[in-house]
């Protein structure tokens, strides 16, 4: 059975930290369901790109997934109280199902008080929230992945990959692309 995994698209959200994961996902041959946060489909991104998602959030409210993955940029500090989007990290979270945040998408973690319990980074701009993070660019502890930034969006769409599938599935994807 192929593994399945929602991504959410917020207002603002940073392009490559979305795109990259989108698209390498697939190419491992993961389902990707694309959500947006808000009322509608289209969702411009931090550069004023006009992204459709394939969803509304909030049509996810019962649906399973592998995996929840979160882009960052400003649009984070938007979202940070949006009670769908809460719940859904309460709910990966307590089935124990990958959450991977990248950039400031780690403070939605935060605020559940997740990052007491696991090893995480974020992008530099917001790690004055965080009450200790890793040094390295992508982490990976238990179910919970997080990645600095832009510039580590390759780094953490393998992550993924490697957790939902396997070392191997990663590698190849990695080669494929010239990493």
């Amino acid at each position: 059975m192929k593994k399945e995994v929602l991504l959410l698209l917020h207002p603002d959200f940073e392009e490559i930290e979305a795109i990259t994961p989108i698209d390498l996902l697939r190419r491992a041959g993961v389902i990707v369901h694309t959500a947006s946060t808000s009322n509608e489909l289209e969702v411009q991104s931090k550069g004023g790109i006009l992204i459709k998602a394939d969803s509304l959030l909030s049509e996810h409210e019962h649906s399973l997934y592998d995996a929840l993955v979160i882009p960052g940029g400003p649009g984070i500090f938007q979202i940070r109280n949006h009670s769908m989007v809460q719940k859904k990290i309460q709910e990966f979270h307590s089935s124990k199902k990958c959450i991977a945040c990248i950039c400031a998408a780690p403070l939605l973690l935060l605020d559940q008080g997740l990052s007491e319990a696991f090893t995480m980074t974020c992008h530099p701009s917001v790690q004055r929230e965080f009450p200790s993070l890793h040094s390295e660019a992508t982490v990976c502890d238990q179910h919970i992945i997080t990645s600095k930034g832009a510039g580590t969006a390759v780094s953490f769409a393998l992550a993924i990959i490697e957790y939902l599938l396997d070392k191997d599935t990663a590698q190849t994807i990695a080669d494929a692309i010239c990493m």
